[in-house]
């Protein structure tokens, strides 16, 4: 799990005091436990001793940090939408079009590479209705859809465009090829180049 650039703010543990850096960096420990096993099993199987046991920790000091491990989860799903907001920017500085949508589509792949499991276990929980990870949901899609909308300008249909095609990207692997003409067409209206 990638560190966030975003302003840090004071971490607290259940019982609501503040987590110093041992704390925090346990934390973290943690939830990178818990991401490397949502890589391997289903999220409803994940209990709290398998955490722990790939930490090297007791469940007492799970529970300093989280009620469940569904808390587990949602906290590093809006770590990862924290991350996703890189996506913003993948395309800028690029001189074509073109050349805009292959950075976006790298910087989309990179990070469904990287967060598959995690992603999954939202639109599985956003598709079931828990507002909590509906808004995680909409936040990643929107900072990649963010991206995309760079390629064909500030219209409300390159908009709607980019958020759609972002879902589509975000779902997972794809043909590289039809990828990039389907997001270069739906964006900018024109065939792409090359």
């Amino acid at each position: 799990m990638a560190k966030s650039d975003a302003p840090k703010v004071k971490l607290r543990t259940v019982d609501k005091r503040v987590a110093g850096r041992r704390a925090t960096e346990t934390r973290d420990r943690i939830l990178e436990a818990l991401s490397t096993l949502l890589g391997s099993m289903s999220y409803r199987n994940v209990r709290v001793t398998d955490v722990v046991r790939e930490v090297g920790t007791s469940p007492a000091t799970f529970y300093q940090y989280f009620a469940d491990v569904e808390t587990a989860v949602l906290a590093l799903a809006q770590d990862t939408a924290k991350e996703s907001t890189g996506l913003k920017t993948a395309g800028a500085g690029a001189r074509t079009a073109g050349a805009a949508v292959d950075q976006v589509i790298a910087a989309v792949a990179a990070f469904v590479k990287q967060n598959g499991a995690l992603l999954r276990v939202i639109d599985t929980a956003a598709a079931e209705g828990d507002k909590r990870f509906v808004k995680v949901r909409q936040t990643v899609v929107g900072n990649a859809a963010a991206g995309l909308a760079v390629v064909g300008g500030k219209t409300k249909e390159v908009a709607s465009n980019a958020e759609v095609l972002a879902a589509l990207l975000l779902a997972g692997p794809s043909d590289a090829a039809a990828a990039r003409r389907l997001v270069h067409w739906g964006l900018t209206g024109r065939k792409p180049t090359g």
